[in-house]
């Protein structure tokens, strides 16, 4: 299993905040098995520094705010390309997350228009 390095989107869920999204996030994907990333949230700039297993998908990832405190990810594939799991600060904060690769799409052709010049 190999996951695309480039643009991801996500979100944590985090008791009484709700669901909170990932903005301009990035994870990159080293064939060593080390996985870096950055963005930003509503707690602020982040990196992400951890390491994945390309046989099984896992990954162990810890996000640090800028200035400010480390938060533990532990995911596994979701079986359509995403990694859900948990993060936690501490033992008694935590909740569940979801990444999702931005997958580019090649642009559609017009099949109306390949039909009108077939007519």
């Amino acid at each position: 299993m190999l996951y695309p390095s480039g643009r991801w989107e996500g979100f944590w869920e985090q008791r009484p905040f709700g669901r909170q999204p990932m903005q301009e996030f990035e994870l990159h994907f080293q064939a060593n098995g080390e996985v870096v990333g950055r963005g930003y949230d509503i707690v602020g700039l982040f990196t992400m520094r951890g390491e994945w297993d390309p046989s099984s998908g896992q990954v162990k990832i810890v996000k640090h705010y800028l200035g400010k405190h480390d938060v533990v990810y532990r995911g596994q594939p979701d079986g359509e390309g995403c990694i859900i799991g948990t993060w936690w600060i501490g033992a008694d904060c935590n909740g569940p997350f979801l990444l999702r690769p931005v997958l580019r799409r090649p642009p559609q052709q017009e099949p109306i228009q390949e039909w009108k010049q077939s007519q």
